[in-house]
């Protein structure tokens, strides 16, 4: 099979840029994004992210591009699922084994004392071991690799996002049709899941939602719809490995006054951030000048303006945000969620967030559903 989204050239100048002799991936998303097997919690059968904490899975990748990996002794469907050569595959089947193995192959390949880069979240106890065992080798920091070779996607990493993000709006339009008075969050919640199912995805990044000043982080309380509260659906599903974050709402009554404007001035921001996106342009450049024309429309609440990247993670990195901006330009292929909120009193954070990717001269929407907050 073909890679999805790496690519080998590709690592090799991330490698040679930062000039790391050998890579190691240990985190789910970035072993998947290596090496394709299916390491996520979000997998069809997540079999393999369930047991790391007694077979660990690895993927190093070294400065030429080519690639390796480490899996549990009794998985046998490597070349079902992964573009590695089977001989590359290394099994273990205990913790210490996957160690020693990751260890022994450094030695072997001459990289003892060579720049060894390591994600920040592999746990402890493979860190401390290599640094124990490979004394003289310079090892750093290699997320920053990982996100060089992953915020630029490809095209079939482009479909995947895109039937994510058909099927999160399905399911968010399913609670749409079903939101009634009294209907609680814990029923809507059910509507999402199944239809999230059924439409053949693997599952559901998050479900966020609330039901007026309820917490949206925290749904699934049985709180119930009332008359003339938004409620707001934030879904991301996840189709073969990528997600996508998705946000609308709906009233059943009268639509707040502030509540409408708000949205108002929401759907104007996010419109100018999509338009002034551009290859070439500087995030920050562009969010200080979101939040000028911001405060043009309105000097009312507390807001937030962001831009994140998104594809095997809902928030790979944030390109511009409250935190601050990357310094890296726009670039074409690059996928980004728009979000942008504003508070008001009683409803909690009103606005909208939808995917889309940078172009030669823009940017492509791929969401569909109308940005309004629908009125029952």
């Amino acid at each position: 099979m073909e890679p999805i989204g790496y690519r080998k050239e590709r690592a090799k100048e991330v490698l040679e840029a930062h000039n790391i002799d050998l890579l190691i991936a240990s985190t789910p998303v970035n072993v998947f994004y290596t090496t394709g097997l299916p390491v996520t919690h979000v997998a069809p059968n997540p079999i393999l992210y369930v047991l790391k904490n007694q077979y660990p899975f690895l993927s190093m990748v070294r400065r030429d591009g080519e690639e390796s990996a480490i899996v549990w002794s009794l998985y046998d469907s490597v070349e079902e699922f992964s573009w590695l050569d089977p001989s590359e595959v290394f099994r273990a089947g205990a913790v210490e084994a996957a160690v020693k193995t990751l260890i022994n192959k450094i030695k072997e390949w001459e990289l003892a004392n060579k720049t060894i880069a390591l994600e920040s979240l592999m746990p402890r106890y493979q860190s401390e071991a290599l640094r124990n065992e490979l004394s003289e080798a310079n090892f750093i920091e290699g997320d920053s690799a990982f996100l060089d070779m992953r915020l630029v996607k490809t095209e079939e990493e482009i479909r995947r996002i895109k039937k994510s993000t058909e099927v999160a709006e399905k399911a968010i339009q399913a609670c749409i049709d079903a939101t009634e008075l009294n209907v609680k969050d814990t029923e809507l919640l059910k509507v999402a899941r199944k239809t999230i199912v059924e439409e053949g995805a693997w599952g559901w990044d998050h479900l966020t939602m609330n039901i007026g000043p309820s917490d949206p982080e925290a749904p699934g309380l049985g709180i119930p719809v009332t008359p003339n509260d938004i409620v707001r659906f934030d879904f991301g599903a996840v189709w073969e490995g990528y997600v996508s974050d998705v946000s609308r709402g709906v009233v059943v009554g009268e639509e707040p006054k502030k509540a409408a404007q708000a949205m108002e001035y929401m759907i104007q921001l996010q419109e100018y951030c999509v338009d002034n996106i551009k290859p070439g342009v500087d995030p920050k450049q562009l969010s200080d000048d979101a939040h000028k024309f911001l405060k043009d429309l309105t000097k009312r609440g507390f807001y937030l303006i962001t831009g994140h990247h998104i594809g095997l993670e809902c928030e790979e990195a944030h390109m511009f945000s409250p935190m601050g901006a990357m310094d890296i330009p726009f670039e074409k292929n690059m996928v980004l969620d728009i979000e942008v909120w504003l508070n008001v009193r009683g409803q909690g954070l009103v606005g909208i967030e939808d995917c889309y990717r940078v172009t030669n001269t823009g940017c492509e929407r791929l969401s569909s559903l109308d940005k309004k907050i629908v009125v029952k």
